[in-house]
């Protein structure tokens, strides 16, 4: 009785300790032109951390270790540029998206 519940015991934190990999990439364009932006800032929504940029094609690659077993399986990531209108997307783990950001209008 006390091994089963020391191997019980031993397989709980085992489970809880564990991390996860955690991945997400896509591509951002103009809304308008359909063109490629490049060096658009990706920022985490709830820790405000900055992730990554876009490359010269529009296209990024997150990856990061999280804790799924018990914690989120999504990331909810800004999207942003200067002289476009930022936007908010949530990601699900291994998620592609194709996103077209819109600039702001010229006054």
């Amino acid at each position: 009785m006390y091994y089963k519940l020391l191997i019980l015991s031993a397989s709980f934190f085992l489970f809880v300790s564990c991390d996860g990999f955690q991945s997400i990439d896509g591509m951002i364009v103009d809304n308008e032109t359909h063109k490629p932006i490049s060096d658009v800032l990706i920022t985490d929504f709830k820790k405000g951390d900055t992730l990554g940029f876009t490359d010269e094609q529009g296209y990024f690659e997150i990856h990061q270790i999280k804790g799924f077993p018990i914690g989120d399986k999504e990331l909810t990531v800004i999207i942003s540029k200067k002289e476009y209108i930022l936007d908010t997307i949530t990601f699900i783990n291994n998620e592609n998206r194709f996103v077209k950001l819109e600039k702001i209008a010229e006054k």
